[in-house]
């Protein structure tokens, strides 16, 4: 279907109508000065193939005064009743072309002239039987139409069998508010303005709600356009418009879903089998995974109007398309290559840009025949990244052909397709970089491929009078890291730290300098690590390796400096048990440190290698120890403050632990225990005596404060006491001892 065509002619037609160059009956029929806001509604029957319709329309007269007003109707319109509140209107009929589908022009006459800057409200019914022509199909089961708005300032409404198969024409929305007469009659309510703009915002859920809830700025916008929205309704399932079929992917199958119309359907199946063809091949040449499980292709008539053949909302997995007659594999293609090169791209010579390259690297092998947009014919010089920045050529064909070109440039330059993979395969590698910009390609590109991509970008893609002074910067900083890398390598090491990748990622190159400076003395530092590390019979260890790539300078030099430590350490202990027997505990300490060293792990092989001659130490002090605790233990007779002090205490259990301990080999363990055996024996007096003196000072504590207390009870010192009982004899009233009889 060759939308654009009809809508010409219709609008054509509509226009020779309003002018007065159609038919002799209007002949007199003036150019319209009425502005107007109208509701129509559509009720449909679609078991039985027909519908009904209500116009309400508000018209204001911007012009000369008026007796007659123009309305629009759906083809093959029948019962046509125009009323001004009770009063039936005379009404003139013309067919436009109900064999095309084109609306009917309804011309009413007002019994008064419309003055100038004044309003009236008209309604009008209809009735639309069953036909069959190019743009309305309605047949019992089946109703698929465009439907007929009026014009500028319209909402559609469409009650649709809720039962029912319904597909609208993206950019309707299911109304809101759903009457209960609606509702009680099977059907659900869907609304129709300006469906051009409500498509193309699919994403913006804001958008979509205030639509639904019939904010006015949703009304129809196109001038002129007597056109709302295509909707199909199906009740007899033989006869709906989809398309399903699962599509082997990397991560699994991806449902495909192809929704269409189905006086399209041959159009249809070609755009179905080109995709499922193109969908694998565009995962492939991308080289990372389509994200999600599901991708639908939605036919639509509209956005042609707009002037696009395709529309993508990657963030949804889905696509708008249409019926062209000439360009629809290249369309479907490119509208695919989005889902991998949408909206992870920050700028449209970017996203256009590759799914141009994606469309045409494949087309070859799926024999399509792309046009040629002849971009280098307009003489124009502007570079991609002015494109909707600072350049006001508005030619999409060259920003579209040179988009395109570019990325084949691209890809001679970085040396082939398959180093152009191994660039796309990196794109979705850190989500937080998202979305990528012009910098990041050329950078990876670079990376990947050891080319310089200076004079590519000055001559494609930016200003060379802001860009150069910046290229050159970077140009400077590259080569310093370059040489950088190049030594690393060279010491077994790859990348880079990460604070000097941060500043060039993000093109901050002045820091540059002073930091390879920086990281020039780390490679000096692990150079005479290295050197200490085979002096020692070391093996290569992977710690500075790990954390060359991986941290930032400041935490490389924190390995290096462990590893350094470590080294020493087990040199140290190396030499200080080398008169140990084989079978020594400390020398499997120092045996357990060099594996730790071979792992990498710096921190735990200077703390086995620290240990072991401590666990030497420990060793002879304990025996000494538990010797001390034996003698002082053997034949000890307690006192009476050395039996108070031994009170919970239990040396000759810690000593047994203690021997134990040691047998084990644990002599840290048997030197605590020991220390504490000897400690307790040692000190039992004292602690005896410490005790009681505590707890003499604590009766006499206790004693003070009872005293007090008592003393604050004797009225003498504390006063009368307010509400003291009877006296018992004593003039001075009652005492401490009386107290109870109060």
């Amino acid at each position: 279907m060759k939308l654009r065509a009809s809508l010409a002619a219709v609008l054509a037609c509509a226009v020779a109508v309003l002018v007065g160059g159609a038919a002799p009956a209007l002949s007199a029929a003036p150019v319209s000065p009425i502005i107007s806001a109208s509701e129509t509604y559509y009720r449909l029957d679609v078991p039985t193939g027909s519908m009904t319709a209500r116009v309400e329309i508000t018209m204001q007269n911007s012009g000369k005064d008026t007796s007659v007003v123009p309305l629009w109707a759906m083809p093959a319109a029948t019962h046509v009743v125009v009323k001004q509140g009770d009063t039936q209107l005379e009404i003139k009929i013309q067919a436009l072309g109900d064999q095309e589908g084109i609306p009917t022009l309804v011309v009413a006459t007002l019994p008064k002239p419309l003055k100038g800057a004044t309003r009236t409200s008209l309604t009008m019914t209809y009735d639309v039987p069953a036909q069959t022509s190019e743009l309305v199909r309605i047949e019992p089961g089946v109703t698929e139409a465009l439907f007929v708005s009026q014009g500028r300032g319209s909402f559609v409404f469409v009650d649709a069998p809720a039962s029912g198969e319904n597909y609208f024409e993206p950019g309707c929305l299911r109304a809101t508010d759903q009457p209960k007469e609606v509702k009680e009659a099977g059907l659900e309510r869907w609304v129709c303005g300006d469906v051009t703009i409500i498509a193309i915002n699919t994403e913006d859920k804001g958008v979509q709600k205030r639509c639904a809830d019939l904010d006015d700025k949703c009304r129809q916008r196109l001038e002129g356009s007597p056109f709302s929205a295509f909707v199909q309704s199906i009740t007899d399932t033989s006869k709906r418009g989809v398309m399903e079929a699962d599509v082997p992917m990397a991560r699994g199958p991806v449902k495909l879903t192809l929704r269409y119309f189905r006086t399209d359907q041959a159009w249809a199946e070609k755009q179905f089998a080109v995709a499922k063809a193109a969908i694998p091949k565009l995962e492939a040449l991308f080289n990372f995974n389509y994200p999600r499980d599901t991708i639908t292709l939605l036919q639509s008539h509209f956005i042609e109007l707009v002037g696009a053949a395709g529309v993508a909302f990657p963030d949804e997995g889905e696509m708008l398309i249409t019926n062209t007659g000439s360009i629809d594999e290249e369309v479907t293609v490119h509208e695919l290559a989005h889902q991998w090169a949408g909206r992870n791209l920050q700028t449209s010579w970017l996203w256009e840009g590759l799914a141009e390259y994606g469309m045409r690297t494949l087309a070859p092998e799926m024999k399509i025949a792309p046009r040629d947009l002849h971009w280098q014919s307009f003489g124009y010089t502007d570079e991609l990244s002015t494109w909707w920045d600072g350049s006001g050529i508005m030619n999409p064909y060259y920003w579209y052909g040179k988009a395109g070109a570019f990325w084949f440039e691209y890809e001679k330059a970085v040396g082939g397709q398959e180093k152009m993979r191994a660039v796309l395969g990196q794109m979705d590698d850190d989500p937080k970089r998202l979305p990528l910009d012009g910098r990041w390609f050329m950078d990876a590109g670079e990376a990947l491929s050891g080319a310089k991509l200076d004079d590519l970008f000055l001559k494609w893609v930016w200003v060379p009078e802001s860009a150069g002074a910046t290229l050159k910067e970077r140009r400077a900083a590259h080569d310093l890291t370059d040489a950088l890398t190049a030594r690393a390598a060279a010491a077994g090491l790859s990348g880079m730290p990460t604070d000097i990748t941060a500043n060039l990622s993000s093109w901050t190159f002045r820091p540059v300098a002073g930091q390879v400076t920086k990281a020039n003395g780390l490679l000096d530092a692990y150079a005479s690590v290295q050197a200490a590390a085979k002096e020692a019979g070391l093996p290569e260890a992977p710690g500075v390796a790990k954390a060359w790539g991986t941290l930032t300078m400041d935490g490389t030099a924190s390995v290096i400096e462990d590893q350094r430590q470590a080294i020493e350490a087990i040199v140290s202990a190396s030499a200080t048990l080398a008169n140990e027997p084989a079978d020594s505990p400390s020398l499997k300490d120092v045996a357990a440190a060099r594996e730790k060293y071979a792992a990498g792990e710096f921190s735990e092989a200077e703390r086995l290698a620290s240990s072991s001659t401590t666990s030497l130490f420990n060793q002879a002090a304990s025996a000494k120890t538990i010797a001390l605790a034996k003698a002082t233990g053997t034949g000890y007779k307690p006192s009476f403050f050395g039996r108070i002090g031994l009170y919970m205490a239990n040396p000759e259990g810690d000593l047994r632990a203690a021997e134990d301990a040691y047998g084990q080999g644990d002599y840290a363990k048997a030197l605590k225990l020991s220390r504490s055996a000897y400690d307790t024996w040692d000190g039992a007096d004292d602690r005896g005596l410490m005790r009681l003196a505590i707890a003499a000072g604590l009766m006499c504590a206790l004693s003070t404060g009872v005293w007090w207390g008592l003393r604050r009870l004797d009225p003498k010192n504390a006063g009368s006491v307010a509400g003291a009982g009877h006296s018992l004899g004593d003039d001075h009233g009652p005492r401490w001892k009386d107290w109870e009889n109060n």
